[in-house]
């Protein structure tokens, strides 16, 4: 197998049968998260096209899939440090949540699903029957409408703050208290009607 790197500005290309690590020491025979480590890539040499004349043609751009996977990889970090206003307006970087099947969800992870952009309220395996637009234990809609619908809380990790604003049976409440996994008709002394 050959790998290869940039080194000096150079693509340089390796067996890796030995390699240097990132703290200098030499190895021989190196793992493959060893060669990772150190910054090899495999080589994947071109793609040929057939021209229609039957030599090979030389691709000399990435297709439209390449580059939207690539940006999405580069910006996966910093989208998880967006604002949900932020977030809203660039949704489709975020992981689908097809994507995400079998795999462990933390809190706060936001997915895209079906249109819409969803925050998980509580750490899961993915499912395919647990969709976030019916999943309200395990997911909440991103959303900076001023009086979100009121969606019945799991416990701490999804609770309404003091200040918290959302729209209940047709009202606008604020909540008084944080921790709140009430609603306002199950306990009306943690929200205020504000209309």
């Amino acid at each position: 197998m050959t790998y290869t790197k940039t080194i000096n500005g150079r693509q340089v290309f390796s067996s890796c049968a030995t390699i240097q690590m990132p703290d200098g020491s030499w190895v021989s025979n190196p793992t493959a998260e060893m060669i990772a480590e150190a910054g090899w890539t495999v080589y994947e040499p071109p793609v040929y096209e057939d021209n229609g004349e039957g030599e090979p043609e030389i691709r000399t751009e990435p297709d439209i899939d390449e580059i939207i996977g690539a940006v999405k990889r580069m910006l996966a970090t910093d989208a998880a440090n967006l604002t949900d206003e932020e977030a809203l307006g660039v949704a489709a970087l975020y992981p689908t949540w097809a994507s995400k099947d079998g795999e462990q969800v933390a809190v706060g992870e936001r997915l895209w699903y079906d249109g819409k952009l969803y925050k998980v309220v509580q750490a899961h395996t993915v499912q395919s029957d647990w969709t976030p637009d019916v999943s309200a234990s395990l997911f909440t809609e991103v959303s900076i409408e001023e009086w979100a619908p009121f969606v019945q809380p799991t416990g701490s990790s999804d609770a309404y703050n003091t200040g918290d604003k959302v729209t209940f049976e047709g009202h606008h409440y604020t909540s008084l208290i944080d921790a709140n996994v009430y609603s306002p008709s199950a306990y009306p002394a943690g929200w205020q009607i504000q209309d």
